[in-house]
């Protein structure tokens, strides 16, 4: 891995991940993993807002939970600290700053997805 993947991914989760995959015999979960956690980050804005719109707090903070999660099981850690940070806002209900959070993130965003794209 680059010097900048390092940075942004722990290396011991994806290598993990490898080695249950070379166990099984099941190449591409962590492929598979990675792509639906792009797709869950390219709706998460819009789910957010429509939660916050419709108030629903909880689902607002749980939304932001679970990225929390996938990106912390993928070793994308940079990227779980964000989302802590956007679950955090929202439970306090700082939502403008919460969405704030995750569009000043999104070249984080970018960056930890072509770095687990590489890995």
């Amino acid at each position: 891995m680059s010097t900048m993947a390092s940075v942004l991914l722990d290396p011991e989760f994806v290598a993990e991940i490898r080695r249950i995959e070379q166990a099984t015999g099941r190449g591409g979960i962590f492929a598979g993993c990675v792509s639906k956690l792009e797709v869950s980050l390219g709706e998460f804005g819009a789910e957010f807002a429509a939660c916050v719109k419709s108030g629903d707090t909880a689902g607002a903070a749980r939304a932001a939970h679970t990225l929390k999660g996938s990106c912390r099981q993928l070793g994308a850690q940079a990227l779980g600290e964000l989302f802590a940070d956007i679950e955090r806002l929202a439970k306090t209900g700082d939502y403008a700053q919460a969405q704030r959070c995750f569009e000043e993130g999104a070249p984080l965003v970018a960056d930890s997805i072509a770095a687990l794209k590489r890995a």
